[in-house]
Formats: structure tokens, sequence, C-alpha cells
């Protein structure tokens, strides 16, 4: 494992993040940091040597998972609480993350929906490719990820972004997931055209260019590899 550094406005020297680029979870904290302009210690953990299986790891979180993030004595394994605790302890702005309890409750409920239906998603369509020697996304999948897509559009024709009219950390969230997904079973721009809108939206934001695209591309050449394995 390696440690690399970047350039913010605000350096947390006392705060790490273990993460690895290809995982969409550890490029929803880098966006959000990106975002915030936070900057943290980063470590970069390779999944395929097993390093997230180290005692190192573990130690911090038994479940093997990526990313980890470490404030002095606080421990968090979930990108939505990396990403609310960073929004709501060091980022002073309502635009990441409302501070009056309505504006948050509606962040709260479409960071759950990253995390409760889009996340699941990505895992099942993924994971066969990734560690089962699948060759192809399921069709099952595929009508799940599909209708996902088509519940985003609909949220999005009155809406520029997720949660209304600001940007928050749930399209950064989401973003992740979707571009992701994206690479598995590409976004139809004629059947769910708000959709596409948003994504190329997302796309614009610095943070995005920054933190998404280096680990979406390693994801794609990972899958890519994958699928053609005679």
């Amino acid at each position: 494992m390696g440690k690399v550094g970047s350039k913010s406005l605000s350096s947390l020297q006392h705060c790490t993040l273990w993460k690895a680029d290809r995982s969409p979870s550890c490029r929803a904290v880098l966006m959000a940091l990106d975002a915030m302009d936070i900057s943290v210690t980063e470590v970069d953990v390779d999944m395929d040597k097993a390093e997230h299986k180290s005692k190192e790891i573990i130690d911090m979180n038994p479940f093997q998972t990526l990313p980890v993030f470490k404030d002095r004595n606080l421990i968090l394994i979930d990108s939505h609480s990396i990403n609310m605790y960073l929004a709501s302890r060091y980022f002073n702005c309502d635009k990441m993350l409302p501070k009056d309890p309505g504006g948050r409750a509606i962040i709260d409920q479409f960071m759950m929906y990253n995390c409760g239906t889009l996340q699941p998603k990505y895992r099942a369509a993924a994971d066969p490719i990734l560690y089962e020697n699948c060759r192809f996304v399921l069709p099952d999948q595929i009508c799940e990820i599909e209708t996902a897509y088509s519940d985003l559009d609909e949220i999005l024709a009155a809406r520029p972004w997720i949660t209304g009219s600001l940007l928050s950390i749930a399209d950064i969230s989401i973003a992740s997931t979707i571009s992701t997904l994206n690479i598995l079973v590409p976004v139809d721009k004629n059947r769910f055209p708000n959709l596409v809108r948003w994504m190329y939206k997302m796309s614009e934001e610095y943070f995005y260019g920054t933190a998404n695209e280096k680990g979406l591309e390693e994801f794609s050449k990972r899958i890519g590899e994958l699928l053609h394995v005679e």
C-alpha cells in the first residue's frame, strides 16, 4: 500500500483514507473531498493483491471493504457516512448538506437510495464478472439496472439535481455508482434523457474530473479485460 497526497484549501493531516480508485464507493469520497476542498492522507490499497485483507485493514474494518476513513480515534467504513461526516464536521456550507432537518432528510433519503438500491444492483452485476468468471451482465440484472435508470429519470424530470436546485453530496454518491453502472449497462439517451442530462452536468464538475475519471477508466479497463478473456 502506498501513500499519495493532494493539494487543497484545507489539509486535515489527522485524517487518513484507505481507498482503491476502481471502487465507486471510494470515488464518491474522493469526489466529495475535492468538492469541499479538503485534503487528507490517502493510502492506495491494491485489491487485486488482497491488500484489503491485510491485518491493518481488518483491525479497522472486519468487513474488509473500502473505503476506510480514520479521523484520530474515529473510524468510518461506509462512503455515505464518511461524506456526511466530512460535510457536517469540516465543510461550513449548507450547499452539500443542509443543516435544517427537512433539507437534511431529503439528502438522507437519496443517500439511502444509493446505499440500499443502486449499490446492490452494481454489486449484483459486477461481482460475477470480477470474481466468478462470468463473461456478461445477466439479463435479470440489466432489467433491474434499467428500472433504476427509469426511476432516476423521472426524479430528474422536474429538477436539475437529485435533491432539488442545488448539487449535494447525494448527487456525488449517486454519480459514482451510476457512472460505473453505465459501463456495465449503458444509459440509453433516448429512453433516459433526463438522467443523461444530469450525468453530463456532473461530468462538467471539476471534482468529477479530478476524482472520478481515473478510477472509472481503471474499472472500465478491468471489465473489458475480463469480458474478452477466451
